[in-house]
């Protein structure tokens, strides 16, 4: 009889061996699950599947339906890294219902089907369209839709390696929100509700004489009532094609954080609807690096940005201060600003 295996812990660890169809047999009053060896039983799981003939079959019936997924999809790497996920979860079960749960739900997501329609198809095939003004990257299914766009950057030795840097930003974005949809089902999970939606566009796009810098933002919707938005400043050197990160914005070692916080702080503290005593925004403009990773260099001043929920509730949504170039005196690195402005 032929031998057919899956994977049952990370790395590959151990292997969840087929003995065929799903027969049971007893060995010393105890049951033999038909995809391992029982009497070598030495986990919590292991001695609750072997220790019920339910849970004993649905195991046998996984490893079947499983082996049958690998043969049959295009792509099985996708399908063990599903599988990973799902044995963390049934490893946390601690009862034989919660075990028999997670085995019916993961038989019926390996059977191909979300509704009526495969994960595949209710995914949809991805797109990629170039211009000579942006790249746009599309995907639509029945329940699950992504719509992403960065612009095409001027002619100049760096702009091909900067355009992969924009790739790069985008495709991280939409592989990160693939997988959680990929996560939700290959654990059993159901989709409910709308479509999961993922839309990714510019706002600002800036060509300073030493660098570039592009105002990606997002907004992704995986149910709920409401989804999240978040910005993504992306700066790229001329020279090089290198993204820059934040603290390179600056001279090395020099004060910028407490001087970029109190600007902000005072700029902000002086809208509607915050107030010089609010906790909140004491706390979102604090001088730490982690409140100004949003930072985007434009002509006129440095854009800093507050995601929802930094510096107030939902409600309020997100807020932007612009720090004007001669506030920060002394603070930029003199490679992108020369004159202590781009």
């Amino acid at each position: 009889m032929k031998e057919m295996t899956y994977p049952l812990r990370r790395g590959g660890a151990r292997l969840l061996r087929s003995a065929g169809i799903g027969l049971l047999a007893l060995v010393t009053g105890v049951a033999q699950a038909a995809s391992f060896d029982c009497t070598k039983a030495s986990t919590r799981v292991e001695r609750l599947i072997c220790a019920d003939a339910e849970l004993s079959r649905l195991d046998s019936e996984l490893g079947r339906v499983y082996a049958d997924a690998r043969r049959s999809r295009e792509n099985p790497e996708r399908l063990l890294t599903q599988q990973r996920v799902w044995l963390e979860q049934r490893d946390r079960c601690r009862t034989s219902d919660c075990l028999a749960d997670l085995y019916r739900q993961r038989i019926a997501a390996l059977d191909r089907k979300v509704g009526e329609v495969s994960i595949e198809a209710a995914m949809g095939e991805s797109r990629t369209d170039r211009s000579d003004e942006l790249v746009r990257i599309t995907q639509r299914g029945p329940q699950f839709e992504i719509e992403a766009a960065y612009p095409r950057l001027e002619d100049g030795k760096a702009a091909a390696a900067g355009e992969r840097v924009l790739d790069e930003v985008v495709n991280g974005e939409i592989g990160d929100f693939r997988q959680a949809y990929q996560e939700l089902l290959a654990g059993g999970g159901a989709h409910q509700g709308p479509p999961w939606q993922l839309s990714i566009d510019y706002d600002q796009v800036y060509a300073a004489p030493h660098f570039w810098s592009v105002g990606l933002r997002s907004y992704a919707y995986t149910g709920g009532a409401h989804g999240g938005q978040q910005h993504l400043p992306v700066v790229i050197r001329r020279d090089t094609g290198a993204r820059v990160p934040t603290e390179d914005l600056f001279r090395s070692g020099s004060a910028w954080l407490p001087r970029v916080a109190d600007y902000c702080y005072t700029a902000l503290s002086q809208r509607e609807p915050f107030s010089p005593d609010d906790n909140w925004l004491r706390e979102g403009t604090a001088p730490t690096a982690d409140n100004y990773r949003k930072l985007l260099p434009l002509a006129e001043g440095l854009l800093v940005t507050f995601e929802q929920y930094q510096v107030g509730p939902y409600a309020i949504g997100t807020h932007e201060v612009s720090v004007p170039y001669g506030e920060l005196a002394g603070l930029l690195d003199q490679d992108l600003f020369p004159d202590g402005r781009p």
